[in-house]
């Protein structure tokens, strides 16, 4: 069956359009399906199911969105928190009892916790692909919890420099694989909202950092001999072993191997045909195809461009400015730096839930892109600008949150245009992230060094980050359309070679 290589609205508002008509098409009896029509009218915009989706299938999804989407939350609830924890701690108590600050030794960690997200994103995706998720990515959790552990200990620059490779190393595990396992159970009109949900649950993570250092530093400051920013790195393992465990047992791999005790032969196998009549029958071997695959789709460097856009913003650091700002004005306290830039997650969920609801329903993500796009381009024209007033920069930066909704809107893109080929949408997720992090590593480090926040005057930081989301936004407003028009038509007569159980072989 070839790649599916429609342009993306087309693509999407048709499958959104289809969904009633495949339901009767493939034996859903009236006394199984629900009255889809009156659904539609009475909330056209709230629904959490397709109009027209069966009874059964309606359970199935059910147990899908209580195990799969729930351990997918608390997965990169932990992993969020466990990547922020870091700037909490360096604000909290770290930088003066370490002497850091002069070596830019926050820019530091985030540069090799980075090097080991680049280096680990593709070989963990294509390792999804041949080994139970339920092994790999609870193990990567575990492994990189241990990792947090030691920071607990830790007295060097260098120590930390090594201990956030590692955690970036098995990190890199988290958004492409889980994004890569829900596209193998979800339809594309179900997957941007649970695609939303999922970031979701990271922007609390990200935000219940601070609160959980807010709370250590006012109870368990000198604790055992240990500052409160050691004891946040403590809590942070004690929160992730138990989600590790539950992945473990409750994790349904993917339909193609799934043994989830909760989910009959006959779930099962409709789970699998639910995604063949969305026309993404997985098709492809892992072989010496897939490079060339990979290497002659137009989505692999469309949406690897699209993500690098995104990084070079800088919006995944916006949080850690925003603090040093507020510290740098010595009218805030250190609950208060760390409480308020929470703020900006308030808002990143906000864009999450509401850019997931409308792109399911109009099935198309351009526009919401572009939307969003403008939103942020006047946030760091702001930054740029640097206005005397404080009120408009408080603003800016909580309202740069809505950066965050492109993730799982990029991730849902993916997993829609790529059809059936597994290893195409695992290493496109995958290469994507690694790429980004290798282009804002420099970018980060010479343009918005922790030294030189939160203005960046000598760099001209901001300026530099304002040109890449004016390229952001028309990138993903007009370019990925224009690119999968031309080039898609191309490629839709090639055939990848087929093998259906073997796309994806349990370990």
């Amino acid at each position: 069956m070839p790649i599916s290589n429609a342009p993306e609205g087309t693509q999407a508002g048709a499958s959104y359009g289809k969904h009633a008509e495949v339901n009767i098409k493939h034996g859903h009896d009236s006394d199984t399906t629900t009255n889809s029509s009156s659904t539609e009218h009475k909330h056209p915009w709230l629904h959490w199911h397709e109009p027209g989706t069966s009874k059964a299938d309606k359970k199935l999804i059910f147990k899908l969105d209580f195990f799969l989407l729930s351990f997918s939350c608390l997965y990169f609830f932990i992993k969020q928190l466990d990547q922020n924890n870091i700037s909490n701690a360096y604000v909290s108590g770290m930088q003066e009892e370490l002497k850091f600050g002069p070596g830019n030794e926050l820019s530091w960690m985030n540069t090799y916790f980075n090097i080991g997200v680049i280096i680990g994103g593709p070989i963990s995706n294509l390792t999804l692909t041949k080994v139970r998720p339920r092994f790999w990515l609870p193990g990567c959790l575990l492994a990189w919890s241990l990792f947090v552990l030691g920071f607990s200990k830790s007295t060097k620059a260098s120590e930390f420099y090594a201990l956030r490779f590692c955690v970036g190393l098995f990190e890199s595990a988290a958004w492409p694989g889980v994004q890569y396992v829900l596209g193998c159970w979800y339809k594309r009109s179900e997957i941007a909202r649970r695609s939303g949900l999922f970031v979701m649950s990271g922007v609390l993570g990200q935000m219940f950092s601070g609160y959980l250092q807010s709370a250590l530093y006012r109870g368990m400051e000198g604790k055992g001999g240990l500052s409160a920013w050691r004891w946040l790195f403590i809590f942070d393992f004690i929160l992730a072993v138990p989600v590790a465990l539950y992945g473990l047992f409750f994790y349904p791999d993917t339909p193609q191997n799934t043994r989830a005790f909760y989910l009959s032969e006959t779930e099962r196998e409709r789970a699998r045909t639910r995604i063949e009549e969305d026309g993404r029958t997985p098709v492809g071997k892992f072989d010496l195809s897939v490079i060339s695959r990979v290497l002659k789709s137009w989505q692999f460097y469309s949406f690897t461009l699209a993500y690098s856009f995104w990084t070079l913003t800088a919006g995944s650091y916006v949080m850690q400015y925003f603090q040093l700002w507020l510290k740098s004005l010595g009218t805030y306290s250190v609950p208060q730096i760390n409480n308020i830039p929470t703020g900006l997650g308030a808002v990143n969920f906000v864009f999450m839930v509401s850019t997931g609801i409308v792109i399911d329903k109009i099935g198309k993500f351009s526009p919401v892109c572009f939307a969003v796009g403008c939103l942020l381009t006047f946030c760091f024209a702001v930054f740029t600008a640097w206005p005397a007033s404080q009120s408009l920069k408080m603003a800016a930066f909580l309202l740069s949150g809505c950066y965050g909704c492109y993730t799982p809107i990029l991730a849902g893109w993916v997993n829609s245009t790529c059809g059936g080929d597994q290893q195409l949408r695992a290493l496109t997720l995958a290469f994507m992230v690694s790429f980004g992090q290798a282009v804002v590593i420099p970018f980060q480090q010479y343009q918005l060094p922790s030294g030189q926040a939160p203005k960046f005057t000598k760099t001209h930081g901001w300026v530099s980050a304002l040109c890449f989301v004016v390229a952001l936004t028309l990138w993903t407003g007009f370019g990925i359309d224009l690119v999968s028009r031309v080039f898609g038509k191309r490629t839709e007569t090639r055939k990848p070679r087929t093998s259906e159980a073997e796309a994806e072989i349990s370990a």
